[in-house]
């Protein structure tokens, strides 16, 4: 099956049930499940949110913070793929500049965290396969 490299917190999020949106440059065709694989943990990434989404991760969840890297941390479908999505966790493209760089919006459903990551897995850039011996969710 595919899986997607995402940086913490943006992973664990996702797999949380709480951001329905990864924001890439680049679009997908792709329509279906992937893993979820934590990469690294953003530097600053409690500056990299907003308001409201301060706000919705603490009315959805009680996240500890304490995020796991190198891991599958679960699975997500990717539903759709768009420019300027109306969720708070989507990224937007200013179309009033002269030479906008497009953020696509893929839009996400049915996310599943596992009670247990599977540990010590190493990423990679793009979609990539990863296959593993057994799946405990």
């Amino acid at each position: 099956m595919k899986a997607l490299s995402i940086k913490q917190p943006w992973a664990s999020l996702i797999a949380n049930g709480i951001k329905d949106i990864e924001n890439r440059t680049w679009k997908t065709h792709f329509r279906g499940r992937i893993f979820i694989h934590a990469s690294s943990i953003s530097k600053g990434m409690l500056g990299l949110l907003n308001k409201e989404q301060v706000g919705d991760i603490r009315k959805k969840s009680k996240l500890d913070f304490d995020f796991p890297t190198s891991a599958i941390i679960g699975e997500v479908d990717i539903i759709d793929c768009v420019i300027n999505h109306p969720s708070i966790w989507a990224e937007k493209t200013d179309f009033s500049q002269e030479d906008p760089a497009s953020i696509w919006n893929w839009v996400l459903a049915n996310p599943v965290l596992y009670d247990k990551p599977i540990l010590n897995v190493k990423g990679k850039l793009s979609f990539w396969e990863f296959e593993p011996l057994k799946i405990e969710k």
